[in-house]
């Protein structure tokens, strides 16, 4: 009966000194400040493992920091910071067949699901879970070797060369079964020694040691902390509100507002400060259960020196993550991958973009970044427009597009074209534009309403400029600018056009004549690149030979009159050159003419007697 009595209140206490220590029903929500804590070196340590559950005080607002942790304790501890949840392990090992152990576990008052799942994952060695005592301290060196198992880390070599590794002043005394342990958690900076150089292997392990634990396994990435329970960025306002107060916390994943617990505690380095010092500082926060910041660290200050640089360009992609990244397309079409720092902001309208941050840029938004240190510290999103249209007119600095006139509102032409970018469908650089593509324009129109003050960004080619062949009469001619064919279509000529006759041999504007049968080239913007002259036989006998308006002309016998143009080739049938003098009445002859009636090549096929 007395050993009942006795066993009793052995459950009742373990149960009290696990509650206290970690959290139950009792620390759910606020974190009150430790009364035995204040100017403590511990605090900040105690505070953040206390606002994620991990380790709690005592119902008299102790947190007790000298005293020394079980076995049992250390296994709550830290299998809670590596993630184990008893609840959800049962649940999903209900119908699981458990691994056999070679030992037999000890059944203990209370923790026996960590116990149990610690000798299943080989947290402790046969020999541990064999001695396993809930309520004996834990050494030093005991947690060195649970915390190596549960994270999985390499055992130190003990081969290696001592002048590799930090050295311990009391190897000696680390019992050799866990010296390796102890070795592979001091290397990767978990578990130091104290400032003697000793690791003190076998004294116990504090509550204070055991929560400066838990805060560098947080640091170091080694917990498991949910990700709405810890939040990074940099606070832009703190203000009062109805339901206490509220700080605005902004980061490359967007914007929050974030409640503060009316006991939340703050930390600047190891001194405390008030929530409102955080302003324009990089910021950790834990949050408690009830979503509230219960402990806030001040991290690092903004920078607020002016930027260095900057650059235009289109997104591409982003990254966000430890290291978070923008991609750009610069107006050279260069790709350009850009580290964003932490406290870098965005402005702009743009849709999402307080909630989402920076994941809200979607692939092709014009953005200005500007650099800081190399790194991304504002990005502003570009109001643009954009316009499609077939380039009418291009110079060295003036491009125009064709049929927007009528539009109110629309730009007809943009100066100083040269400057934005130009790429194909695909987004490849293009090495120009040429008059007639067909273009989708980006531009950010700096004044609306005004005109001239576009500014380009953009110039992709939908469709390069076409060479289409025209034919017809030519209705008015001998300009160097335009020329009419029949049924009033009007062209204009390029400045750079040729004029040709169908036989190869180019010649000038002024040879087209109304009447003429022409050939055009023309581009996709309507504009005349080339004129072909065509030429068609005519054959007779001379009739007559004379001079009208300047020109020699030959009148057939089928009483049609050709002109003879001034250039024009006469040669006798076997191809000898000569002159229209040697042309005679009765004389058959071969032309090649105009439709004007204008011969450019006499062949004298057959000479008249006489």
């Amino acid at each position: 009966m007395i050993y009942k009595k006795f066993a009793m209140y052995t459950a009742a206490v373990m149960i009290f000194v696990l509650i206290s220590l970690w959290g139950g029903e009792m620390s759910a929500g606020a974190v009150a400040p430790f009364k035995d804590l204040q100017g403590h070196w511990v605090r900040q340590a105690v505070t953040r493992a206390a606002a994620l559950d991990l380790i709690s005080g005592y119902p008299d607002g102790q947190f007790k920091p000298e005293q020394k942790i079980s076995q049992i304790e250390a296994l709550v501890i830290f299998m809670r910071a590596d993630g184990f949840n008893p609840a959800k392990t049962t649940a999903r090992n209900k119908n699981v067949k458990k691994t056999i152990t070679q030992v037999k576990v000890p059944q203990i008052p209370w923790g026996q699901s960590y116990l149990d799942a610690a000798a299943e994952s080989q947290y402790l060695s046969a020999e541990e879970v064999a001695a396993f005592n809930p309520q004996v301290p834990i050494t030093r060196a005991q947690v060195a070797a649970l915390i190596v198992r549960i994270l999985q880390l390499p055992l130190a070599d003990q081969t290696a060369n001592d002048s590799d590794r930090a050295v311990l002043t009391d190897l000696a005394s680390i019992p050799q079964v866990y010296l390796p342990h102890v070795l592979s958690i001091s290397e990767a900076g978990i578990m130091k020694g104290y400032e003697d150089g000793s690791f003190g292997p076998n004294m116990g392990l504090k509550r204070s040691e055991a929560a400066v634990l838990l805060s560098k396994l947080m640091e170091q990435g080694w917990a498991k902390v949910a990700d709405d329970r810890r939040l990074v960025g940099w606070v832009k306002q703190v203000r009062q509100q109805k339901s206490g107060l509220e700080l605005e916390l902004v980061s490359v994943q967007g914007i929050k507002q974030v409640k503060l617990d009316a006991n939340v505690q703050c930390f600047k380095g190891v001194q405390e400060c008030q929530p409102r010092e955080a302003i324009n500082y990089q910021v950790e926060i834990l949050l408690n259960s009830k979503k509230q910041a219960a402990c806030i660290s001040l991290l690092e200050k903004r920078n607020m020196v002016a930027t260095d640089g900057q650059i235009t360009g289109s997104i591409k992609s982003v990254a966000i993550g430890k290291d978070s990244l923008l991609v750009i397309s610069d107006l050279d079409c260069q790709e350009r991958q850009l580290p964003l720092a932490w406290d870098a902001v965005m402005d702009g309208n743009i849709k999402g973009g307080n909630t989402k941050g920076f994941q809200s840029l979607k692939t092709g938004t014009f953005v200005k970044v500007f650099l800081k240190n190399g790194q991304v510290s504002r990005v502003t999103v570009l109001k643009t427009e954009n316009i499609s249209g077939t380039v009418q007119r291009l110079t060295d600095r003036r491009l125009d597009l064709g049929g927007k006139s009528s539009k109110v509102g629309i730009p007809q032409w943009f100066n100083y074209w040269d400057r934005a970018r130009v790429i194909d469908k695909q987004g490849n650089k293009k090495g120009g534009v040429t008059r007639g593509d067909k273009v989708k324009i980006v531009y950010l129109d700096t004044i609306p309403g005004e005109i001239d003050d576009e500014i380009l960004l953009e110039i992709m080619i939908t469709s390069p400029t076409k060479m289409k062949k025209v034919t017809g009469e030519v209705e008015t001619g001998g300009s160097a600018t335009q020329i009419t064919l029949k049924k009033n279509k009007d062209y204009e000529i390029d400045s750079a056009a040729d004029v040709y006759l169908s036989d190869g041999t180019q010649t000038s504007f002024e040879k087209v004549r109304t009447a003429d049968k022409v050939e055009l080239q023309v581009d996709s913007a309507g504009v005349v690149m080339k004129i072909t002259i065509m030429l068609k036989k005519a054959r007779g006998q001379v009739q007559s030979i004379g001079v009208a308006e300047g020109l020699n002309q030959i009148t057939l016998n089928t009483d049609k009159v050709y002109a003879v143009d001034p250039g024009a080739i006469i040669c006798l049938a076997d191809g000898t050159p000569t002159s229209f003098d040697a042309i005679a009445t009765g004389d058959r002859v071969e032309m090649e003419a105009t439709g004007s009636g204008v011969a450019f090549k006499v062949t004298i096929t057959k000479q008249s007697d006489s």
